[in-house]
């Protein structure tokens, strides 16, 4: 180990001559720099490793943000910088993790890690719902073209997806979608057995813009058609639904309580529009009034127990997997809200 001593000539004493002032002086230790060499600095970086795979992540990140600092120059540094967001991202502390990863990409943008750390980006931003930051992420992963491995592409294809339909595009969402899917059949991914995580994503985009495009086929003002509006509008939820229910096949948790979510809304949603159907014009009196949206609360019901039903096993899935997101939270207010409407 390499050490530097910066201490300087000790200062004029109380009586010294050459003192002007005759004020005391204060006796000050020696500071001394300690530098790390290459080898150190790697056997450093493994400590801090396995810190974070046996997720002690506040140690990790400790750890790591330090050889971030001390390896500035080195080949070692665009590790250092990814492995302190990853630590940060199990820290939950979402907002450093993303200054890490951003500064991977803005100092380091060579690095064979800036990849990695892209992907991670779009995991963290969709969390945080910030879906114009995550659409810009994942225009930089597609730029790379035949670079990308083909999980990578998908991930950034459902990504884009993801962030133009949370932002009302659905129809360019579509495109996207598409083209993951064409690669996703191409591949046969997902055909047999539990289908990879980055395959949830695109699932669940595709449950978006389907449950968007269904919800534009308004029950009221009541149309003369009202029995085939009804049936386009379910045959919309059950359309949205098997995509959600695709994107829980990966049993990841975080996309799982967001499709879990997402399914109970559509039955609270339809619901909820059939209650504002208004009686029939025959319908003059209070009695007729009354009996009118008794046999509507009785036939409609089924879609409040089906909703609390979805929403009540999404809060089971945050209870039993410790995942934490918004989408548990909302799942919980949901179920509370179902359970006052039964």
């Amino acid at each position: 180990m390499a050490t530097a001593s910066c201490s300087g000539a000790p200062g004029p004493q109380p009586n010294d001559p050459d003192d002007a002032t005759g004020l005391p002086h204060q006796q000050v230790e020696p500071v001394t720099v300690v530098g790390y060499d290459k080898q150190e600095l790697i056997a450093e970086f493994e400590r801090a490793r396995s810190h974070l795979l046996m997720e002690r992540f506040a140690e990790a990140a400790k750890m790591l943000d330090r050889l971030r600092l001390l390896s500035k120059g080195s080949e070692l540094a665009p590790l250092c910088t990814y492995h302190a967001g990853f630590a940060y991202e199990g820290l939950a502390d979402l907002d450093r993790a993303i200054e890490r990863y951003r500064e991977l990409q803005r100092d380091y943008p060579d690095a064979p890690v800036v990849r990695n750390g892209l992907v991670r980006l779009t995991r963290v931003l969709g969390t945080l719902e910030r879906w114009a930051e995550l659409g810009e992420t994942a225009d930089r992963l597609l730029a790379r073209g035949e670079q990308l491995p083909v999980m990578d592409r998908i991930e950034a294809l459902g990504a884009k997806s993801l962030s133009l339909v949370e932002q009302g595009q659905v129809d360019q969402a579509q495109r996207f979608v598409t083209r993951a899917r064409d690669i996703i059949e191409h591949h046969r991914f997902g055909e047999s057995g539990t289908p990879p995580m980055q395959l949830a994503q695109v699932s669940f985009a595709q449950g978006e813009i389907t449950r968007l495009r269904s919800e534009e086929i308004r029950l009221t003002p009541v149309p003369p058609n009202f029995a085939e509006v009804l049936e386009q509008r379910c045959q919309g939820l059950l359309d949205a639904q098997s995509a959600y229910t695709e994107a829980m096949r990966s049993r990841d948790s975080y996309w799982s309580a967001m499709a879990g979510y997402r399914v109970g809304q559509l039955y609270q949603q339809l619901h909820e529009e059939a209650m504002q159907i208004p009686a029939p014009s025959n319908a003059r009196t209070l009695r007729k009034k009354q009996l009118f949206e008794g046999a509507m609360r009785l036939r409609y019901r089924i879609l409040l127990e089906k909703g609390l039903k979805l929403m009540a096993s999404t809060v089971r899935i945050g209870e039993r997997t410790g995942e934490s997101s918004l989408w548990i939270s909302r799942a919980r207010r949901a179920e509370n809200e179902l359970q006052r409407a039964l």
